[in-house]
């Protein structure tokens, strides 16, 4: 019975640290994502911005 109890407890212990294991690599993927959609999103309007035609200054106002 002592054993049982022993075995019981170190599976615990190693399934909970197994659970908080994938859970911060699904965090960490997840951020990873996150970052990657971001960059991409602002490289996209970066480029979207500049192909906008120029403003011209000073310019009578187009009718």
């Amino acid at each position: 019975m002592f054993h049982h109890d022993i075995m019981q407890s170190i599976m615990t212990e190693r399934s909970r640290e197994l659970r908080a294991r994938a859970a911060a690599e699904r965090d960490a993927g997840t951020a990873r994502r996150a970052r990657e959609f971001w960059a991409d999103r602002a490289e996209r309007f970066a480029v979207r911005r500049a192909a906008r035609r120029p403003r011209r200054h000073g310019a009578a106002p187009a009718r």
